[in-house]
């Protein structure tokens, strides 16, 4: 077995008929020549892999190959392809029908699907392939369709009938619910097959998680569904034809593989058919005349399509003045569905109105019903299974405070295997916990929003759980485990087996969203901020006109008391407290405020070196004296333990010491007050629920005038800003999503903005444009980044999840600790703060765009070169980077870390203003890695001498950053931080 590995291109764009991202210009064979175990270097196209004899030597030469990419040259055949649509199924005479009528009604719906991406070690992200003479043979965690099948054999030159595919069993349901997922897998298997043919082996190829889904999220991003129908007004308003059009906003797209290496897809649209997995892009009714038109691969998207359906005949069903239960039966010829919707109707008392709409004032109550009904062959076409589901939901709307919830859930579902002798309505109550969840989690990720943006999200099948759905989950009752033969008891089957099972949860919300508020949403998953918006244009928004007067005036007076009260030097003292009991929160709430916490880095400055966590005493070296942190465990006489929740909130979002006391800006409460109230509440009873330490740090005494608590106020009047986030309608789920991490809890701009004279945080231009912490240059997040490549999403997401990037180097300094505590917080947490941070990014990848992209540079730059430049006094600098660095930095010998050695002449540090980094690191080394296996690097503070460090520094300026003047006083510079070193040994 060989282990292959591949390289992508910075963007990847497809225009729905051609590959139209980044192309290949030049790579060089030369760059791998210290690489050991390299079997093949394939490059096909725009396509680049690498297959070696072990998986970690395969890593190392896709981070240490040297290549360049060019932009793609926009033509007449690069633009968008036009939709090309196609009928895909037709019963009946659709034509005819709407013919005799010159007003159908028309209803579009929209679904935007859900990005899932997996985390390293993620079964999805690996294939195997064996390509020989003989045929191919692949081995996948999930099922690859004929179609992808078909597209590999266009790649390796085959014809389709000698490409076999053989499953390990994974969670079949899981792909299937999340087209993105099947994607993955088609890439990382026509990856291996490429590789495995150039090869002439089986290679066993595994994506990087950054690599996996870079298309998909682009793409796979929102399928639309336009119906229209032909009403029969005669009698009762019936559905005489309906025909259903859909297509992908993106469009789906073939392997990546096929793509790059220039091969044209096989398939065309009107080859994939109607989806035989699913058949949910045909409607269950028996409607007379049907036709289904698609674009693309629209029809994959089976909870799309039972949205659009379920909303659609609702929609009729209202506008016909019909019971909406009833309606759907009046069009339902299947007895075993009909059995089932009477079941869950029954179960739900359905009366077909929503019982107390109008009571509670402005409580708006409303319920909805949803069926869905698909055949599923598992992959196995001789085991056929009808499926069939179906939903009614209860929902309350708070018109005061814009809150949506789900009070209640009924869920149905029926399984018929291939010769079983079930009848119509052969159904039983049953209890299942684990059925409860999965709809609970359905409900869940339909109430997920933009504006979620402090969810705390568990991830079940990769829906983000909403903040305000947590709080209150549905009640759920579940109907319709077939009954078993012979009279026995059911077996303890979980309905979310039933690939039908929560399809109809979007039509179900819906619909009873329209009952309650006569607002209907046509666009999933939907949000309270949407309902907001649709009745905030009637009586609503004319009261919010007449209101406005004096909601001025109230506001200015606000806003004046505020200043007042934050402008005053001295603040009232809140009394203590006894420490709370830590059993009054729940384990749920503790557990989210541990992610605020690591999200907020809180032990990092509140343990001494070798202290008790969150005991304080770390020294905070501070340009106006050293601050050192509090004590902030529940110990009542030295920590927090008698502190109120509003004690500790005013101190988090104000600066207020419990006492009155002002507190010192080296304490993020700038940052803090971004926290949302949920948040603060968790992070509270987190704090109070861990192990009480006595211990009283050393007194922070700063010299006059700084030392003077009372001008605090004064500072925070004109710089601090007590607002809590609130999202950018305008940006994505995802960016609101990593600003409100980085803006509040993270506190990334204390250390990475400059500050003023007066200590506060540039903004503008300057907002993370880089600062300092503890002594470290803290670099700029933004274009203004001295790295010689521009930091990516993936970059970032790699350094941030782990502690390295081969592009940039290792996380040292203050910087590890973070990364370690970044560890805890879930995975898409972790790329939402990569994606923001990416948006301050995008001018100077867009100015390396323009032209030519070095995504690699050069690993080493010949000595022969560099030489020339090099003074005499500098080949001690050479000998004692040959003798002390090379063998972690160079070669193919000695330890390494993360499979890959860090390149100098890509680090940072190297390339930065100013050299302090470089000194420090090589002094204290990295002795507590931000991820065990890093490994760490020995400090030489003990082993060089001034001198030695001076010319050490002077070679690595020269060798790997030649573009770069020299640095100007290294001998002073050494001697500052090595004094500063040792001043701080002292000190702790």
């Amino acid at each position: 077995m060989l282990y292959g590995r591949v390289l992508r291109p910075p963007r990847l764009d497809w225009n729905g008929r051609d590959y139209t991202g980044m192309h290949l210009a030049w790579h060089d064979v030369a760059s791998l020549a210290d690489v050991p175990g390299i079997v093949r270097l394939v490059v096909r196209g725009d396509f680049i892999g690498i297959v070696a004899t072990e998986d970690r030597y395969a890593l190392q030469a896709i981070a240490q190959l040297r290549v360049r990419w060019k932009a793609h040259e926009a033509s007449p055949q690069s633009l968008p392809a036009e939709r090309q649509y196609s009928t895909v199924y037709a019963r009946g005479d659709v034509a005819g029908a709407f013919g005799a009528s010159s007003s159908p009604m028309e209803r579009s719906y929209s679904w935007t699907a859900t990005g899932v991406l997996p985390d390293a070690g993620d079964p999805m992200l690996s294939a195997i392939a064996d390509c020989n003479a003989g045929g191919a043979r692949l081995w996948t965690a999930s099922p690859l369709s004929a179609v992808v099948r078909q597209q590999i054999a266009a790649l390796i030159g085959m014809p389709a009938s000698m490409v076999q595919s053989d499953v390990a069993q994974f969670d079949e349901d899981f792909f299937k619910r999340e087209p993105g997922l099947a994607q993955i897998q088609q890439d990382a298997a026509a990856d291996a097959a490429l590789l495995s043919a150039a090869a002439g082996r089986p290679v066993s190829v595994t994506l990087l998680p950054e690599q996996a889904g870079v298309m998909t999220r682009r793409m796979v991003a929102q399928i639309e569904a336009g119906i229209d129908t032909q009403v029969d007004a005669k009698n009762g308003g019936g559905i005489l034809a309906y025909r259903h059009t859909a297509h992908a906003a993106s469009g789906n797209f073939p392997p990546l593989a096929l793509m790059l290496a220039g091969i044209a897809d096989p398939v065309s649209d009107a080859a994939s058919g109607v989806h035989d997995q699913y058949g949910a892009q045909l409607p269950p009714y028996a409607y007379a005349n049907v036709q289904l038109v698609q674009q693309g691969h629209a029809g994959d998207y089976a909870a799309a399509h039972v949205f659009a359906h379920e909303s659609f005949i609702d929609e009729a069903a209202r506008q016909a003045g019909a019971d909406p239960v009833q309606y759907r039966l009046q069009h339902l010829q299947d007895e075993r569905g009909a059995a089932l919707v009477h079941a869950v109707a029954r179960q739900a008392g359905w009366n077909g109105a929503a019982a107390e709409k109008k009571a509670g004032g402005n409580m708006l109550r409303g319920r909805g019903f949803a069926y869905a009904s698909v055949i599923d062959e598992g992959g196995k076409p001789d085991a056929a299974r009808r499926q069939w589901s179906a939903w009614v939901a209860d929902v309350e709307y708070d018109r005061d405070s814009g809150d949506l919830s789900v009070t209640r859930v009924v869920v149905g579902q029926d399984v018929a295997e291939a010769g079983t002798d079930m009848q119509p309505g052969d159904f039983h109550r049953i209890e299942d916990e684990a059925s409860r969840s999965d709809a609970q989690s359905a409900m869940r990720g339909l109430l997920a929003s933009e504006s979620s943006f402090d969810a705390w999200a568990k991830q079940e099948y990769g829906i983000s759980v909403a903040s305000a759905v947590q709080a209150s989950l549905p009640a759920v009752e579940l109907v319709g485990l077939p009954a078993a033969k012979n009279g026995g008891t059911p077996g303890p089957v979980r309905l979310s087996g039933n690939a039908a099972f929560s399809l109809p949860a979007a039509a179900a919300v819906a619909n009873a969203i329209h009952d309650a508020t006569g607002i209907r949403l046509r666009s999933a998953p939907f949000s309270s901020e949407q309902l907001r918006l649709a009745l905030g244009e009637g009586k609503t928004a004319k009261k919010r006109i007449l209101g406005w007067k004096g909601g001025i005036f109230g506001g200015v007076a606000a806003t004046l008391a505020g200043l007042f009260v934050m402008a005053s030097p001295w603040r009232a003292e809140i009394k203590p407290i006894a420490a709370p009991d830590p059993t009054l929160y729940s384990a749920a709430t503790i557990a989210r405020g541990k992610l605020v916490a690591a999200a907020g880095d809180c032990v990092v400055c509140h343990t001494a070196p070798n202290g008790v966590p969150n005991a304080g005493g770390h020294a905070l070296e501070t340009p106006f004296g050293t601050v050192y942190s509090t004590n902030i465990t529940p110990d009542e006489k030295t920590g927090i333990g008698n502190w109120s929740f509003a004690a500790f909130e005013r101190a988090m979002r104000e600066g207020i010491h419990r006492d009155g006391r002002h507190l010192y800006p080296a304490f993020p409460y700038t940052a803090f007050a971004r926290i949302s109230d949920a948040d603060m509440q968790a992070l509270y009873a987190y704090l109070m629920a861990q192990e009480p330490v006595a211990h009283a740090p050393p007194a922070t005494r700063l010299a006059f005038p700084f030392g003077a608590r009372p001008l605090m106020a004064g500072w925070n009047l004109l710089f601090h800003k007590n607002e809590q986030f609130v999202p950018d309608a305008s940006r994505s789920a995802q960016w609101n999503r990593g600003a409100y991490l980085v803006e509040g809890a993270g506190h990334c701009s204390a250390c990475h903005s400059p500050r003023n004279m007066l200590g506060a945080e540039k903004g503008g231009r300057a907002y993370l444009a880089g600062g300092s912490a503890d002594g470290w240059e803290a670099p700029a997040l933004t274009s203004l980044s001295r790295a010689p490549v521009p930091w990516s999403e993936a970059e970032l997401f790699t350094y941030l999840r782990t502690g390295f990037s081969p592009l940039h180097g290792v996380a040292a300094g203050p910087m590890a600790p973070v990364v370690a505590e970044l560890a805890q917080l879930p995975a898409d947490d972790v790329r939402a703060i990569a994606h923001y941070l990416a948006s301050f990014n995008e001018p100077a990848l867009r100015e390396k765009s323009k032209t030519t992209v070095a995504v690699a540079a050069d690993t080493e730059t010949p000595a022969t070169t560099t030489m020339q430049t090099q003074t005499v006094a500098s080949v001690m600098g050479a000998n004692l980077y040959r003798g002390s660095c090379a063998v972690c930095h160079q070669g193919d010998t000695g330890p390494t870390l993360f499979g890959v050695k860090p390149s100098l002449s890509l680090n940072t540090n190297v390339h930065s203003a100013a050299p302090d980094n470089l000194i420090r690191v090589i002094l204290q080394g990295i002795r507590e890695p931000a991820n065990p296996e890093l490994g760490y690097m020995p400090g030489f503070a003990d082993s060089f001498n001034d001198e030695q460090l001076v010319e050490l520094l002077k070679y690595l300026r020269a060798n790997f950053a030649a573009d770069k003047p020299a640095w100007p006083d290294l001998k002073a510079d050494v001697a500052r931080i090595r004094e500063a070193g040792k001043a701080a040994a002292l000190t702790h």
